[in-house]
């Protein structure tokens, strides 16, 4: 017993704290979020009326999600609660991954627990995790096959990449951009190992496999009538943007590219601060500062400081708010909220933080031109972030597909990587780190609180009121009123009362329904007429 918790003892401390972590926030409720209602919907058909439905909302894949959730409601029945707790399974299955994933790049043992705490409490997979949303399933399976193509690199043996091409498969079934993974396997193999009909055979597999498979999909579900409407329109957008490649179009890319980099640095500050000062070539100083004085000021220009990404790390919490007087409006939280200076220091110091990415991309490629080694690990990790981002850029980035990229950015600023930090870097650390979990767990905790008020109001309210006189916000409409056979079926709700978080003005207050709030403010929904 002893040898066993020995062994597994950083697991055993992983999984304590994310059960603590659980039990803080409170997962339970019986209720939709943001577009998770559409996935339930689809398990919910599927365990009580026995047929695979996906419904005309999305454009992925979806059938590993739905299945995922199919198999936890076949044991404890349909609920939200049940398919929150079945993702935050993968929650934790996705910490051991990157946990893994870090001792593979040999990080010092500081820098492996503090990354993998960084991507615990980083707010937009904490919010996830507590909902049916298909981001950390992809998440989990996207960082277990960069594990395995990672181990495959450093054991050159094919066992992995078998393994690799699994998690590709179930990556595809949750959504088609998985077709990039193993697209980034055979980049990175024919730049890092010798060319011959071996490495050649081991670069093209996984490839092969994963379009076999996805053409395979695509004939079951078609010939079955099974995908939506919109499958695939995104690729189409992606084809239609690259064709007609315009200057606005260039000015979007760039802007959604620095806004990236200024979430990857702001959530990752210890880790990229800490690596800056590797960095000491002629003149790294002031470039540091044009770099984030320009970038920054581009930003601001724009409108488009943190957090300006749809649609989870919101203005002062966590989201989307969904309620009447929010929606299509996602970035906004409700009252009280953080002012724009603010979150102009915040993207100032997340662009400063990224120049440890920019100076080690400059590294490499110096490396490359000198023709020095560069580690397997560092190509992988760089080309992973030019295949994945490259498609997002073009069609449009939310904060929740930068996910991946928060550990790969570890990997390829801390491979092989034994430095510890001073004392004081360690102290200034754990302040962040307790800054940001405080944030995080209450953002979350206030994100399902007041939904959770939200729900039990109108479920209050429609025993007496017809649902379609109820305006209960955009997770309501649609769980209540979505229709694949009417154009506008929002219309059917019109509303005598509404649900919102601040009354307009002539607006009569119903009620007040309190919620239980740890962010600053308090936590009040109306019922207006």
């Amino acid at each position: 017993m002893m040898q066993f918790l020995q062994k597994y003892q950083d697991y055993i401390v992983l999984l304590v704290l994310w059960l603590l972590l659980i039990l803080i926030i409170n997962p339970i409720g019986d209720f939709p979020l943001n577009d998770d209602w559409c996935y339930g919907k689809s398990v919910k058909t599927l365990y009580e009326d026995g047929y695979l439905k996906l419904y005309n909302w999305g454009e992925m894949t979806l059938v590993g999600h739905v299945y995922w959730g199919y198999f936890f409601t076949e044991v404890f029945g349909f609920s939200f609660t049940v398919l929150r707790w079945s993702t935050l399974v993968l929650g934790f299955a996705t910490i051991i991954g990157i946990y893994e994933l870090f001792k593979l790049a040999n990080l010092s043992r500081w820098a492996l627990l503090i990354g993998v705490f960084l991507c615990m409490v980083n707010p937009i997979f904490l919010s996830l995790s507590f909902s049916f949303m298909t981001d950390v399933p992809f998440y989990c399976v996207t960082i277990w096959a960069f594990y395995f193509f990672a181990k495959a690199l450093k054991t050159d043996s094919w066992q992995p990449i078998l393994w690799a091409i699994f998690c590709c498969y179930w990556a595809f079934l949750i959504r088609q951009l998985a077709w990039v993974f193993p697209l980034v396997w055979m980049i990175t193999l024919l730049l890092v190992k010798q060319r011959n009909w071996k490495n050649l055979l081991k670069a093209i597999t996984p490839l092969l496999a994963v379009i076999v498979f996805s053409l395979v999909f695509t004939y079951i579900m078609e010939s079955n009538d099974l995908l939506q409407e919109r499958y695939n329109t995104k690729f189409g957008l992606l084809i239609e943007n690259i064709q007609g490649l315009r200057k606005g179009l260039l000015v979007i890319i760039f802007s959604y590219f620095f806004e990236s980099l200024a979430y990857l640095g702001f959530l990752l500050l210890p880790m990229h601060v800490f690596f800056i000062s590797r960095y000491t070539f002629k003149g790294y100083k002031i470039w540091a500062i044009v770099w984030t004085v320009g970038i920054t000021a581009y930003l601001m220009r724009l409108g488009k400081v943190l957090p300006s990404l749809d649609n989870i790390w919101i203005d002062f919490g966590v989201g989307p708010t969904t309620l009447h007087d929010h929606a299509g409006n996602f970035t906004q939280s409700p009252d009280p909220t953080a002012p724009y200076w603010f979150w102009q220091v915040v993207t100032c110091i997340g662009i400063f933080s990224s120049v440890a990415l920019i100076f080690h991309i400059r590294k490499m490629v110096i490396s490359v031109f000198k023709k020095e080694k560069v580690d397997s690990l560092v190509v992988l990790s760089f080309v992973f972030f030019l295949v994945y981002l490259t498609p997002f850029l073009i069609v449009g980035v939310y904060d929740r597909y930068l996910l991946p990229l928060f550990p790969i950015a570890i990997v390829f600023l801390g491979v092989n990587s034994p430095k510890v930090p001073t004392k004081i870097f360690q102290y200034c650390t754990y302040g962040f780190l307790g800054l940001l979990t405080w944030f995080s767990v209450a953002a979350v905790h206030d994100h399902l609180s007041w939904n959770r008020v939200r729900w039990q109001a109108i479920n209050e309210l429609t025993e007496t009121i017809p649902k379609n006189q109820l305006q209960g916000g955009v997770e309501y409409v649609t769980w209540n009123f979505f229709s694949e056979e009417e154009e506008k079926w929002w219309e059917n709700v019109t509303p005598t009362y509404t649900l919102v978080f601040k009354p307009a003005d002539g607006q009569q207050v119903i009620q007040k329904y309190k919620y239980a709030r740890w962010l600053f403010g308090d936590g009040v929904i109306y019922l207006v007429e």
